[in-house]
């Protein structure tokens, strides 16, 4: 009987596919492993059924010292000897001048981080917490975190808003996107759907950039079919809001949309104007768990941005405002007069910029052009808020395997850490070292092996529990600045900015 070609094809690909399984060096060959196939489960299984159901849970406990928080993160090794190729490799940070930075970050514990603050800039945002923590009328303080995935998923940013509303106060969920832009979008405790919209971003493909609003994504549709619904949980933490602020795009020939609050008659706006121009509309609501409806009338074209939900009452307000696949580089393509209108209007007393984990496998990226887009995007807040906080954090940390199939540290993120710390001296603004607060070099192959685990099988997104972690090690440092400003009668120590760019920085940018 003649064998088939077919069968005999995958009973040799079945037997070379097996031989790494019994071979132990060859193991980085394996076609599947368990624990990369059970991760993206283990990844999800904490938060999965409160984002469905809208569940309350608990925050992780606020541990005065990070480096005794969940996981041991401090007991890592952090002054780990560099191979040879550390910085000379071909990745993101070839020949970049931070060889002595990156020494010292190594060399750091986890212990020691705190918020670094270049110029006093975190005075701002101390003084609304202080305002805020004496529960004086109308005092909110709005805190926009710009980030990567983790952030468009509402991990870290999670954590940290419901650890503050918890300590100061819930004063409502802030900006909140129309529709989903993308898969991984999400918002702790508030539920949403849409559909029938045209999605503006410059992270999605065709993207440009432009007027984008304030989280990076536009939404735009003529037709009475296109709807957005975005409701809280029916009690209990996260459940009321007293005010629903709709960010729209006033321009010529613009329609008009309805707003439908719970099951109650709809107000309509017209988006007409003589020039575009960001604009906002509020809609006052009794202090309790509501939902809104929003949906063109059919008479023009509109586009709308997102959706503050706020409350009256003093507390924390916490945008998140996440870009799937984002980096800093994006922020500078959103168009600069209407994004410097979104931060006037919505008035953060802390701006914080979390990227770094998507340049970190870029294959090339020149020096100048990545200090350069964080000074576009700093000196745009400023022109639009001068006297708000601006807080860089860096990026987790990130992890490969070699060829002997460990997972390491990839060498392109204590070297993006580096620069953000130079560019935040140089600014003149606040520094957070997340990689070396969470255990420095190797935490992620630590976090894979954890139980239960803190990262998923990409080593690079933290599980929800991972999350949970980094977002208290940021309240963490926070606090503890707030603490010596309150210590210090409404001052705290920081190091003075650097007036010009080192010559290091300077001879980077003449050779590249």
């Amino acid at each position: 009987m003649k064998f088939p070609k077919t069968w005999f094809t995958i009973a040799v690909f079945s037997i070379f596919a097996a031989v790494p399984y019994i071979v132990p060096q060859w193991e980085r060959f394996r076609i599947l492993e368990y624990r990369r196939i059970s991760a993206p489960f283990d990844a999800w299984r904490a938060g999965a059924i409160d984002r469905i159901f809208l569940k309350p849970r608990a925050a992780a406990s606020v541990n005065p010292n990070p480096a005794t928080g969940a996981a041991g993160a401090a007991s890592a090794t952090i002054n780990q000897p560099l191979p040879p190729s550390f910085l000379t490799g071909e990745y993101v940070g070839k020949n970049w001048p931070v060889q002595q930075d990156v020494q010292q970050i190594l060399h750091e514990s986890p212990v020691s981080i705190s918020i670094q603050d270049y110029g006093c800039g975190m005075s701002r945002f101390y003084s609304a917490l202080a305002r805020t923590e004496q529960k004086q009328p109308g005092a909110i303080t709005r805190i926009d975190h710009f980030g990567d995935s983790p952030i468009s998923g509402d991990l870290i940013s999670g954590e940290a808003r419901t650890i503050l509303q918890q300590k100061f106060g819930d004063s409502g969920h802030g900006f909140i996107l129309v529709s989903k832009p993308w898969d991984f979008y999400y918002h702790e405790n508030v539920s949403m759907e849409g559909k029938g919209w045209r999605v503006n971003s410059p992270v999605l493909p065709g993207g440009g950039g432009g007027a984008v609003g304030l989280g990076g994504a536009s939404f735009t549709a003529g037709s009475p079919e296109a709807f957005s619904r975005i409701h809280t949980m029916k009690k209990g933490e996260g459940s009321a809001v007293s005010r629903f602020d709709i960010y729209y795009r006033a321009q010529p020939h613009g329609g008009s949309f309805l707003a439908y609050v719970d099951k109650k008659e709809p107000r309509e706006f017209s988006t007409e104007a003589d020039a575009k121009a960001s604009a906002v509309v509020s809609i006052s609501v009794e202090d309790a768990s509501h939902s809104l409806t929003i949906t063109p009338k059919g008479d023009g074209p509109i586009t709308l941005d997102g959706v503050v939900l706020e409350r009256t009452a003093p507390g924390v307000v916490y945008d998140t405002l996440g870009l799937l696949g984002g980096t800093v580089h994006h922020l500078t393509l959103f168009h600069e007069d209407t994004w410097i209108g979104d931060l006037q209007n919505r008035r953060p007393d802390l701006v914080i910029l979390n990227f770094g984990t998507n340049e970190s496998n870029y294959g090339y990226l020149a020096y100048p052009d990545y200090t350069h887009n964080y000074s576009v995007v700093i000196q745009r807040i400023r022109a639009a808020l001068p006297a708000t906080s601006i807080l860089i954090m860096s990026p987790m940390d990130r992890g490969a395997r070699n060829d002997d199939g460990d997972i390491v540290t990839i060498p392109s993120i204590p070297i993006l850490t580096a620069t953000q710390q130079r560019v935040a001296r140089a600014e003149g603004v606040a520094f957070f070292n997340t990689f070396t607060a969470m255990g420095g070099m190797g935490t992620m192959a630590r976090w894979y092996d954890d139980e239960p685990r803190m990262v998923t099988g990409d080593f690079t997104h933290p599980t929800y529990t991972g999350a949970q972690q980094v977002g208290t090690l940021l309240v963490n440092a926070l606090l503890k600045g707030f603490g010596e400003y309150k210590q210090n009668q409404g001052s705290t120590p920081c190091t003075p900015a650097s007036a010009a760019p080192t010559s290091a920085q300077k001879e980077a940018g003449s050779t590249q």
